[in-house]
């Protein structure tokens, strides 16, 4: 025993062994990891989207038909009524771009060319009266009309349009 704290305590405590360096390495990344992910990593409460936990990512140059955005709309005065003030963002999926045909029917019915996007509903979960959305026509430059993938999810069906300057982050869905 004495000889084994003897070869430790003969050389520096800096002059690390693989293995010491591995552990080290590890140990410092897990400690990064930690610090940077929290920021980076989102859960949805919602029962509007398919997915629970997303990881965000800055917003993209380009977005796609069906990438998962993250956005504060001002016209979500009614939804923010149960919300705190610092949870007042939404997650939801690109349904129609900027240039695309949006059209709506009389039983509220959305498609965005011919693809459905799915029927506002008259009245929420508790009985309440919902805004619709009605709009026959192209999609207005940097606007984006979002959707979520429950047919009771509360989207652009009910507030229309959301600008693309209100879009923080985008969502790519681990679970």
């Amino acid at each position: 025993m004495t000889r084994i704290l003897k070869l430790s305590s003969s050389r520096p405590w800096w002059r690390l062994n693989r293995r010491e360096q591995t552990v080290v390495i590890v140990f410092f990344a897990f400690l990064l990891a930690g610090a940077w992910l929290p920021g980076r990593i989102t859960v949805a409460t919602s029962g509007s989207l398919d997915h629970r936990v997303f990881f965000l990512l800055p917003v993209p140059a380009k977005v796609e038909l069906g990438d998962y955005l993250v956005f504060r709309h001002q016209g979500l005065s009614q939804v923010q009524q149960g919300l705190r003030a610092d949870h007042d963002q939404m997650i939801k999926r690109v349904g129609c771009l900027p240039g695309e045909q949006l059209t709506t029917d009389e039983a509220h019915f959305f498609t965005c060319n011919g693809r459905p996007l799915g029927q506002a509903l008259e009245a929420d979960s508790k009985g309440r009266l919902l805004p619709h959305f009605s709009f026959n026509g192209s999609v207005p430059a940097d606007k984006l009309f979002m959707v979520g993938t429950h047919p009771r999810s509360y989207d652009s069906k009910y507030y229309g349009f959301i600008d693309v300057h209100e879009i923080s982050h985008q969502a790519l869905p681990l679970w």
